[in-house]
Order: structure tokens, then C-alpha cells, then sequence
């Protein structure tokens, strides 16, 4: 993980140096607490898909002592594409064909993913409801269109999200759910200047957190590393998103 976080800190210093990493297509329009629009393209291209496939093979192939299930993806703030992310990595997963996949929507501040699999966001209860225990797990879980991908909405929004995910029934419905699906990818609100995320953090296996290049600051970076090893919570890595290529194709191969 130090590797990883060092060289995600050079990131913004070479914004010259023409590395190619994961950029995602999407479109988005962003509405602090309320369901946003976004759109994601899931035909890949070769690079796009090679990096997925990089991901799914570090999650599937953790140390055996290390059992990594449950994931949360989350951003520093938003738009910096933690909900493409974990979309994405979840579909990847699925596809495999021998995993069968939950996508949980807990971004409570603005979520999407109802949006994503939907025409609109029809699902009016979800996650939120379970945790408040309105609602039974299984009447709120719901098939995509992929194979083998679930998906339970973040539900009704709620005053303070932090508790929600601050107590046992959050603890137990992740529980729960370990003994239904290979793996949990949960899509959490932003890091910086949220706090439920960080709660949420400790009850997972690990946290994949999402960094926009040329637009995060290491500061910034510094300062949630620090977070959440204070939880104590498993940072799994980084995934340094939209960085740009300033080479031409044909000169970049040279490289």
C-alpha cells in the first residue's frame, strides 16, 4: 500500500510525463443531496478493461489470511468517479461468471446507482430502511441487467447518515449478506467533509479510495490516509482516475 500511496502522491508532480491510467467515460451532473443523473458506459476499451481486470485479479487474490469481501469505493469529494468505479469493478466481477455480486448504494449525499441500472430511480427504499428496520434485506435487493450483479438502493434519505452506519444493524446486515454473495461492493459518500463514510469504513473489509489527477490534492489525500488508519480501516488502494495523456499515440509506445 505505501507504494502505491507514493507514487499517488508524485501523480500530480508528473502531470507531464504522459502515464496512461484508468480514465472513465461518463456523464455527470452532480446534486449535493439529492439522486443524481449519470450514465455509465460499460464497454470498455482494451486498456479500460485491462485495468478492471487488474483489480478484480488483486480482490480475488488477496493473502489467505486477509479475507476481503466487503468494499467500499469512495472519492475525496465528488465527481471524482467513485460511483463509475464501483459500478464498473462490480460488473467486472460479475462477469467472471463464477462470483455472484451485491452493489450497494451508500452514498446517501447523492446516489446514483438506481439511476445506472434503472431508466429511472423507481427503487423509493433500500439500504437506509433496512438499517432503520422498515424494510426486510430481500424485499430490497434487485436483479441488473447483468448476470450474477445485484443491487440494493441507498433507500430514504435520512438527517444524520453517520448513524446509520455508526451501530450493530449495519454490523449485522453486512454479516448477513457475507453468506449470500461472493463479494459487496458498497459505493460510499465522499471522504472529505462527510463523516459516515468513515464510520462505514470500519465495518468493511477494505477501502478503495478514488483520486481525480490533476484535481486532488495531496493534501487532501494526506489527510484521509491519515483518517483512516486512525479507524483502524484496510486502505486496499488507489485508483488514480482521468489522467490525461499529453503524448501522441504514435510517440507514446516509445515509451
Amino acid at each position: 500500500m505505501s507504494k502505491i500511496f507514493d507514487a499517488l502522491l508524485k501523480a500530480e508532480e508528473k502531470s507531464q510525463s504522459g502515464e496512461r491510467t484508468v480514465k472513465f467515460s461518463t456523464t455527470l451532473n452532480m446534486f449535493q443531496h439529492e439522486k443524481r443523473p449519470i450514465k455509465i458506459d460499460f464497454d470498455l476499451d482494451p486498456f479500460m478493461e485491462e485495468q478492471y481486470q487488474k483489480l478484480r485479479r488483486r480482490l480475488s487474490a488477496t493473502p489467505k489470511q486477509e479475507t476481503v469481501k466487503v468494499v467500499m469505493v469512495a472519492a475525496t469529494t465528488h465527481g471524482e468517479g467513485a460511483t463509475t468505479t464501483s459500478a464498473i469493478l462490480a460488473a467486472t466481477l460479475a462477469r467472471s461468471g463464477r462470483s455472484k455480486i451485491l452493489l450497494i448504494d451508500a452514498n446517501l449525499r447523492t446516489p446514483a446507482l438506481d439511476g445506472v441500472f434503472t431508466d429511472d430511480s423507481q427503487h423509493t427504499k433500500g439500504l437506509s430502511d433496512v438499517v432503520a428496520a422498515n424494510v426486510s434485506v430481500e424485499s430490497v435487493i434487485y436483479q441488473t441487467n447483468f448476470p450474477n450483479l445485484f443491487l440494493l438502493p441507498v433507500g430514504k434519505s435520512h438527517p444524520s447518515p453517520s448513524y446509520l452506519f455508526d451501530g450493530d444493524p449495519i454490523t449485522n446486515l453486512l454479516n448477513d449478506l457475507r453468506e449470500r454473495f461472493d463479494f459487496i461492493i458498497l459505493d460510499g459518500a465522499p471522504l472529505n467533509g462527510y463523516s459516515e463514510s468513515f464510520f462505514l469504513a470500519t465495518k468493511v473489509d477494505g477501502v478503495i479510495l478514488v483520486v481525480e489527477s490533476e484535481r486532488t490534492k495531496k493534501q487532501v489525500v494526506k489527510k484521509i490516509k491519515k483518517e483512516l488508519e486512525w479507524g483502524p480501516v484496510n486502505l486496499l488502494g488507489v485508483v488514480l482516475n482521468k489522467k490525461k495523456n499529453y503524448l501522441p499515440p504514435l510517440l507514446e509506445r516509445f515509451f
